[in-house]
């Protein structure tokens, strides 16, 4: 079992990083996993690539993905007993992906309940399509409220990419930046790859997650380091990561 593991032991080993702090594990709660066999059979194989640590951040959207505390915590204590129930000994811990839209600004401002993991870490993501009126709104009301925020996979963006000067401005503005571990590879394409590299080359990626949904996600990262230099550009990077464990 797990020899697909085994033959490239050394490239797959990510225990440089010790926590990965964006995934979507906990089953059933939005794209990613649904079973709780899935959730085990994921954990065990993230055990095997070196993590030691899992923070799973379920998707927070409205009208989508409709998650909350009441939500996602329950189901973090679910599959703490499945894990032990099976004598699989790994952290793990539960926070959030928001999108950022008028709820979440509103959430940001008026104090309500804001799943946060570390240092007050809050993990935040922007559409695709656009970018969020409310980014820098939402950014001041959690940097007042003391949580620092966490902007996912910057990289994946694509409006971003002709105007470099906005991550700058993010970063400027108090934002942390999380780095998707695949975005370094072909899988998002050849742009998302070009921008990851620049952020990561000019030292303004502070955290590197996995981003895992699924077997696709769970298959290339298996086979991340098969290039060689892009692993040793991660490796050779000193990342927040490792301060959550």
């Amino acid at each position: 079992m797990f020899s697909f593991l085994k033959k490239n032991k050394a490239k797959t080993d990510f225990s440089f990083l010790g926590a990965d702090m964006h995934n979507h594990l906990l089953y059933g709660l939005d794209d990613g996993l649904q079973l709780p066999e899935q959730t085990i059979e994921f954990v065990k194989k993230m055990q095997l690539l070196g993590y030691v640590k899992l923070i799973c951040t379920p998707h927070i959207l409205s009208g989508v993905h409709p998650n909350s505390p009441a939500t996602i915590l329950p189901r973090l204590q679910d599959v703490k007993k499945i894990l032990t129930d099976n004598n699989i000994d790994i952290k793990i811990e539960a926070a959030a992906e928001y999108m950022i839209d008028n709820e979440f600004a509103a959430l940001a401002k008026n104090g309500d309940e804001v799943l946060s993991f570390g240092n007050n870490y809050v993990l935040i993501e922007m559409s695709y399509v656009a970018a969020s009126p409310y980014l820098e709104e939402s950014i001041f009301n959690l940097k007042l409220r003391n949580f620092q925020p966490i902007l996912a996979h910057p990289e994946r963006y694509s409006y971003l990419h002709t105007n470099f000067n906005k991550y700058i401005d993010i970063k400027d503005r108090g934002c942390l930046l999380q780095l998707n571990l695949l975005s370094l590879t072909d899988y998002y394409g050849k742009d998302v790859k070009k921008i990851a590299k620049k952020l990561l080359e000019e030292d303004m990626i502070d955290f590197v997650g996995t981003d895992m949904h699924h077997y696709n996600h769970l298959n290339a990262t298996i086979d991340f380091s098969a290039n060689t230099k892009v692993y040793q550009l991660l490796q050779s990077r000193n990342f927040l990561n490792a301060t959550l464990v």
